[in-house]
């Protein structure tokens, strides 16, 4: 029987919060981070996060500022004052919006210095090259997708988890989680396959068999993986919010796996947190307009 390992999400992610409040605290001009909320009565699972956020920005030292919007033109009209903003830093706008407005357009119409999440289009095009500076001389580093580096990072977390080399199957295939983790995991050696909830079931079912990892981020209640399915040894992380796979179950069978008291949010928090630090370091690019700003 193997034995079986929970990832400590929270301790993992208090370590990289503690970085970041070191940086902080060394920065002679405070970082800014303002959160936006579509429609905040229709996203209570989104106001819980956001409200998570302005806490730890409190213990952080950061200011920040959560607007809420209930229109798709008071929406744009934010974004576009708090990218001419100068004092404002980061922005996190919440997805997804549920809104006529598709979300991949307004990702692209949040500043690419501002984009703490690391959604906007030049973003993960540098993620697609594997660039890891925008300014390597001056320490600026580019911006990615904080839920997918919340998941590389945890799983760096653990050296006996060697991520070059192994087979990695994601249930997801989105902007935020699915398709950049498989870019990074791809970047760092790994052999990467994604699958979704349309993927037809056999299918699934072989390709999770074979998986050193497994992560699953599909947010549909009714959807499951099977606990059989998983390899004995594997290391599983279930970013979903309802809850993809049984924890429980696996025990014995897996090797390491993500609890629902420990979950991965607790992460993709402090990797926002990490991203703006990064973001409030490329102020000179900010200023001499040195990378494209769309939108």
């Amino acid at each position: 029987m193997t034995q079986t390992r929970t990832f400590d999400c929270r301790g993992t992610a208090a370590r990289f919060l503690d970085w970041a409040g070191r940086e902080i605290a060394a920065m002679r001009r405070k970082p800014r981070l303002a959160s936006v909320l579509f429609r905040p009565s229709r996203h209570p699972a989104s106001r819980q996060y956001r409200d998570l956020m302005l806490r730890d920005a409190a213990r952080l030292g950061v200011l920040a500022d959560g607007h809420e919007v209930e229109g798709e033109k008071a929406l744009l009209a934010l974004l576009r004052r708090l990218n001419a903003d100068p004092g404002v830093t980061g922005i996190m706008l919440f997805h997804p919006l549920g809104s006529a407005l598709n979300d991949e357009d307004v990702m692209d119409l949040v500043s690419p210095f501002k984009d703490v999440e690391g959604l906007h289009s030049l973003n993960l095009g540098y993620l697609i090259k594997f660039k890891r500076f925008l300014d390597e001389g001056r320490g600026i580093k580019c911006v990615v997708p904080a839920t997918a580096k919340a998941v590389v990072k945890t799983l760096q977390a653990y050296p006996e988890l060697r991520i070059e080399g192994a087979f990695a199957c994601l249930v997801n295939n989105s902007m935020r989680v699915g398709k950049p983790l498989g870019l990074m995991l791809e970047n760092l050696g790994a052999t990467v396959v994604k699958c979704y909830d349309k993927t037809p079931r056999p299918l699934l079912e072989e390709l999770v068999r074979r998986a050193d990892f497994v992560v699953s981020a599909v947010p549909d209640p009714s959807f499951r993986l099977d606990p059989a399915w998983i390899q004995p040894g594997a290391a599983v992380v279930d970013v979903s919010y309802e809850g993809n796979v049984d924890a429980e179950a696996l025990r014995g069978r897996a090797a390491f796996v993500t609890a629902p008291d420990n979950r991965i949010g607790a992460m993709t928090r402090a990797m926002t947190f990490v991203n703006l630090v990064y973001c409030a370091r490329n102020a000179p690019l900010r200023r001499s307009r040195r990378v494209p700003v769309l939108g």
